[in-house]
């Protein structure tokens, strides 16, 4: 899986077990893309990560069925 397959309404879980969901992908056409992620226990948590880092499975995992 690469950073292009991260798209919004994927569900993540961090490594501390917060459930994420992708909200939606940035792109500036310079550097990598980052996803705007939101608490899933708390909707008004918002988070950016860069998608490498969110497709890392020491930081997080997938919540897809």
């Amino acid at each position: 899986m690469d950073a292009q397959s991260v798209r919004p309404g994927q569900r993540f879980v961090s490594h501390e077990l917060y459930a994420w969901i992708v909200d939606e992908i940035l792109h500036d056409g310079y550097s990598v893309p980052h996803a705007r992620l939101r608490a899933l226990y708390d909707p008004e948590i918002v988070r950016i990560i860069a998608c490498p880092v969110l497709l890392n499975p020491a930081r997080f995992k997938s919540a897809e069925a």
